[in-house]
C-alpha cells in the first residue's frame, strides 16, 4: 500500500518554505491533477485534434482569387480585332472588284468573237467561191490580176480544192478549214483563186479560238502585197484595221481604216470602217 502523507503536514511543509502564492500553489496542482487525468483517460478515448476549416486541406477549399485584367489591355484586343476586320473587308472589296473586271473582260471577248463570226458569215452569204455547174450556185468570184493585167487562168483541179475548202468554212469547220486553205496554196501559190485563199485564211485565224490575230494580219499583207488591185484589197484594209485594234495598235488601225474609205469610198468594206471608227476610235 502506498503511503499518503496527511493533508495537514503537507500544509505546515509549505509555510516552512516560505511565502508562496495561493495562484502559483493551485497552478501546480491543476496541471498535476490534469496530467493524473490525462493519463487515465488515454486509453479510453484519443483525443480529436481541432481542425481549421481555413488551412486544413480536407476542409473546403479556400477561393481562389484572380487578378482582373488590365482594362488596357482588353481595349487594345478589341482595337486589333477591329483593325483586322477592316483589313478583311478591304480585301474581300478588291478580290470582287476583281471579280467584276474578269467577268467583263469575258463579255468583251464574247462579243468580239461574236461579232468576227458575224462579220464572217455576212461574208459568206455574199458568196466567194468558183461557180459550181452542179450544184447550181453562182456567188461572185474575185479573181487577182496576173502580170500584163490579164486575169491568171484557173489551173486543172484548183477550182475543186477551193470548193472543197470554202464549204468546210460554210460548215462552221474553221479547223479544218484552215488545214484545206494551206494545202490549197501549196499546190496552187499562182492560182486563180490564190488571193481568196489567203483572204479565208485571215478571216479563219480571227473567229478561231482562241484567235491569232497575228497570224491573220501576215494572210491580209500576204494578200495586199502580193496581188495588188484584187477585189478583195478593201476587205482585206478594213481587216487590217480590226487587227491593229484587236492587237492594241489604234494609230495603225486608224491608218488602215481611212485608206479603205480614201481608195474605195463606194464599197461596202468603206461603209464598215466608217462604222467602226465612229464606235472604237
Amino acid at each position: 500500500m502506498r503511503y499518503r502523507a496527511p493533508k495537514v503536514l503537507l500544509t505546515g511543509l509549505a509555510l516552512m518554505a516560505g511565502p508562496v502564492s495561493f495562484g502559483a500553489l493551485g497552478q501546480d496542482y491543476i496541471d498535476v491533477e490534469a496530467e493524473r487525468a490525462r493519463a487515465g483517460n488515454s486509453s479510453a478515448a484519443q483525443p480529436t485534434p481541432a481542425r481549421s476549416y481555413g488551412l486544413d486541406s480536407s476542409a473546403a477549399p479556400a477561393p481562389v482569387s484572380r487578378a482582373p485584367a488590365p482594362a488596357g489591355n482588353s481595349e487594345q484586343t478589341i482595337g486589333n480585332l477591329f483593325i483586322q476586320l477592316q483589313r478583311l473587308q478591304q480585301e474581300v472589296m478588291q478580290l470582287n472588284g476583281k471579280v467584276e473586271e474578269q467577268a467583263y473582260e469575258i463579255r468583251r471577248l464574247k462579243e468580239q468573237s461574236l461579232e468576227r463570226y458575224l462579220d464572217l458569215d455576212r461574208r459568206l452569204a455574199g458568196g466567194a467561191a468558183p461557180t459550181d455547174s452542179s450544184s447550181g450556185e453562182s456567188p461572185v468570184m474575185s479573181t487577182p490580176a496576173a502580170s500584163g493585167g490579164s486575169e491568171a487562168a484557173e489551173l486543172p483541179g484548183e477550182g475543186d480544192a477551193y470548193r472543197a475548202a470554202y464549204a468546210l468554212v460554210r460548215n462552221q469547220e474553221f479547223g479544218d478549214a484552215v488545214t484545206a486553205f494551206k494545202q490549197f496554196l501549196e499546190r496552187f501559190p499562182d492560182g486563180r483563186y490564190a488571193a481568196n485563199a489567203h483572204y479565208w485564211l485571215g478571216e479563219l485565224y480571227l473567229v478561231l479560238q482562241p484567235p491569232d490575230p497575228e497570224a491573220a494580219r501576215q494572210s491580209f499583207m500576204l494578200l495586199l502585197d502580193q496581188y495588188p488591185g484584187n477585189a478583195k484589197e478593201p476587205d482585206a484594209l478594213y481587216k487590217l484595221g480590226r487587227v491593229h485594234y484587236i492587237k492594241g495598235n489604234r494609230d495603225r488601225s486608224r491608218e488602215f481604216l481611212d485608206r479603205v474609205i480614201r481608195q474605195y469610198p463606194e464599197s461596202s468594206a468603206a461603209g464598215l470602217a466608217k462604222e467602226f471608227i465612229q464606235q472604237n476610235l
